[in-house]
């Protein structure tokens, strides 16, 4: 069973220390305390014009999309280099399977739609993504 978006939300609520929600839109933006400048992850809901790789409307779907470190990126992906993903080929449209994301990819952003056995990865992910938005809070 996948992971729901109240599930996703509920988790980095209640697991993680001064997380802060935005849910004043479809999609969510989570951050670290009272800052809201630049979140640790978000929830998208729905395609736009500029976002739309993923091809959300295909369904009941969300995306997960959280910031990473280079270490990180690199062991998930095999990705050294943010040029690097020019070249790569990835299927952002898989559900349950992290990819960079599509548009923030060079920037270590990564993704998954709908997670269900890769939840647990999530969850880890999820935990060191909000510690490196707390370390830097103003860093895309």
């Amino acid at each position: 069973m996948s992971m729901s978006i109240a599930d996703i939300r509920n988790f980095l609520e209640t697991a993680l220390p001064s997380v802060t929600v935005d849910d004043s839109t479809a999609d969510l933006f989570f951050f670290t305390g009272e800052e809201r400048k630049i979140p640790f992850a978000t929830i998208v809901t729905h395609d736009t014009p500029f976002d739309s790789a993923s091809n959300l409307t295909r369904g009941d779907l969300f995306r997960l999309n959280l910031v990473t470190d280079k270490e990180t990126f690199e062991r998930l992906f095999g990705i050294s280099t943010p040029n690097a993903l020019d070249d790569a080929d990835f299927d952002y449209q898989a559900l349950d399977r992290l990819f960079p994301h599509p548009l923030y990819g060079k920037m270590r952003w990564i993704s998954v739609i709908n997670p269900e056995t890769v939840w647990e990865n999530c969850q880890e992910l999820l935990v060191k993504a909000r510690q490196i938005r707390e370390l830097r809070p103003n860093s895309w």
